[in-house]
């Protein structure tokens, strides 16, 4: 047996933005990470700074090995898929950590303006 569920107009548009807004949030959240996993690798390196050795998170590129900050890739990406730093920051973050869900979604929810 069916059910329905009276909603109304205003309702309607609003599931509809959410709806819409989730499917743009996975998608681009897809993208970036099929980007990342393609192109770039997380490693720790460790660095000399004071006389003292530290191990400091970096990124290698895949194409050419060369080694170069979370900082750099940010505003690599940043400028590539023009999201805010917010958002640009939760995913490299993210992917680093092996956050990114099989659907696509953020450990922690942030929105794509």
């Amino acid at each position: 047996m069916k059910k329905r569920i009276k909603i109304t107009e205003t309702q309607l548009e609003r599931l509809k933005t959410s709806i819409n807004e989730a499917n743009a949030h996975s998608n681009i959240v897809k993208q970036m990470k099929e980007d990342l996993d393609k192109n770039y690798q997380p490693i720790e390196k460790f660095m000399r700074e004071g006389g003292e050795y530290y191990e400091k998170p970096m990124i290698k590129i895949m194409a050419d090995e060369e080694v170069i900050t979370p900082k750099a890739l940010f505003e690599y990406l940043k400028y590539k898929y023009k999201m805010n730093d917010e958002f640009t920051k939760q995913v490299i973050r993210d992917w680093v950590d092996g956050k990114i869900s099989d659907d696509y979604r953020l450990s922690k929810n942030i929105s794509l303006s």
